[in-house]
């Protein structure tokens, strides 16, 4: 499984958005075979952050879109590695 981060920019009204969208929110990330290793809500120009797991970059992109179009937010998704990958990664440069 890829780990991918997403910022979620609100667009539209946010009310009535308490634990039961975010049951709808989960259930389309793991409809993508995702599942959410973190969420946290945001101050500054970004209101919420996940960090989550998906088989692939399409599932990933496909979940932030259908969540985007739930909580009316514009997602912005980025693909991560782990510290041990990461810092693997710069000492073959």
């Amino acid at each position: 499984m890829a780990t991918f981060v997403t910022l979620y920019k609100f667009t539209g009204a946010v009310k009535g958005g308490g634990p039961e969208r975010f049951k709808d929110f989960t259930a389309l990330v793991e409809a993508e075979g995702g599942k959410i290793l973190r969420f946290h809500g945001l101050l500054g120009p970004y209101d919420v952050i996940t960090v989550c797991e998906f088989p692939g970059t399409r599932a990933a992109m496909k979940a932030a879109a259908a969540v985007g179009n739930l909580i009316s937010a514009r997602p912005l998704t980025l693909p991560a590695l782990e510290q041990d990958d990461f810092l693997q990664l710069l000492t073959e440069l």
